[in-house]
């Protein structure tokens, strides 16, 4: 396979491996991953009914490739321009399909609300409010690499592009901080394959030009994704391997809903995996609270930078058969783009 095909199929498949295999242990804690599962995590589990993937098969995914999916599918359809019309049409799209957008997190909610003409409820009593803090999610960074890829490599387009479209739902400094430092590493990725340094560089960079961007929309009182990514590399290269890092990162960074602690948590595990794409993944879904997020960006990032050949057989095949994806027909479709 050409390797820029293979880098391309390897970010769509490590987003959705990571996103459906941490859909099992989100919002559990380590410990709880440890006993409830018999151990670290490597492998597609049903979700249990505590959890907010529940009824889910094993290698389903949630909102967080899902939505990455359908904008991807629509940027195809248009050609490959990037616009907010393609993003607001893949919303729409995806926003009908019950299976899905049961997993619609509060802020993409109210924006869809907003873009049907509705208004969501909470959003009313927020209104008073100089800024709702609340929404430097990372919701915008977890449909972020998919979208890198139509930047064959470039890392500023791949950060305008992240920007253009999570602006539509998360018009913040901090969220797009976040997409834009996922976006720069996985166009790294796909450029120079699994250049560690590079890939963490690009992350930052990409922070910081996301957070540019982000400003001219709202500037939310946050701490900064960029230095919060450099604490995150600072305390990996502390430890020999992933596993043994995850208890400090975890504890230290965290790996919530808040793009201050997930995407950090993301560049800690790239650093600590010494870019191994499934021990990043692994590390993803093993470290507690927002696993499939986590898992699903570095899955997106690592995937690039290693390729397709790298994921086991028989995990492109359960992730078209469970989602009803065509993960290598939408690869060479964003291929044949360029």
């Amino acid at each position: 396979m050409d390797l820029l095909l293979s880098r391309i199929l390897g970010c769509l498949i490590g987003g959705a491996a990571g996103d459906a295999m941490g859909a099992a242990t989100e919002i559990r804690t380590r410990a709880e991953i440890k006993r409830d599962f018999g151990g670290y995590v490597t492998e597609f589990f049903s979700p249990p009914d505590d959890t907010c993937a529940a009824g889910n098969k094993p290698g389903m995914v949630t909102d967080d490739f899902s939505i990455a999916y359908y904008t991807v599918k629509e940027i195809i359809a248009a050609k490959g321009e990037i616009s907010r019309e393609a993003a607001k049409a893949a919303l729409l799209k995806w926003f009908d399909n019950p299976i899905y957008s049961r997993f619609c997190g509060p802020t993409t909610r109210a924006s869809i609300m907003s873009l049907k003409g509705e208004k969501a409820a909470p959003a009313a009593a927020e209104d008073r409010l100089i800024h709702n803090n609340s929404r430097g999610t990372n919701g915008a960074g977890m449909k972020a690499s998919p979208i890198a890829l139509f930047s064959k490599g470039d890392v500023d387009k791949a950060i305008r592009d992240a920007v253009a479209v999570c602006s539509l739902t998360h018009p913040n400094d901090v969220s797009l901080s976040g997409a834009g430092a996922v976006a720069a590493a996985t166009a790294c990725g796909l450029k120079n394959g699994r250049d560690i340094k590079g890939i963490i560089d690009a992350g930052i960079y990409g922070a910081r030009e996301g957070a540019k961007l982000g400003a001219k929309y709202e500037i939310l009182a946050s701490p900064s994704v960029e230095k919060r990514i450099r604490m995150a590399v600072e305390i990996a290269s502390d430890f020999d391997n992933v596993r043994d890092a995850l208890d400090t990162l975890g504890d230290t960074i965290g790996a919530g809903l808040s793009a201050v602690q997930s995407i950090p948590a993301v560049f800690g595990i790239i650093a600590a995996s010494r870019g191994d794409a499934l021990e990043g993944i692994f590390a993803g879904v093993n470290i507690g609270d927002d696993t499939d997020t986590v898992a699903t960006m570095a899955g997106g990032i690592l995937g690039a930078a290693n390729g397709a050949e790298v994921f086991p057989e028989d995990y492109l095949e359960i992730l078209d058969k469970e989602n009803g994806f065509d993960l290598k027909a939408a690869a060479g479709e964003i291929y044949r783009l360029g």
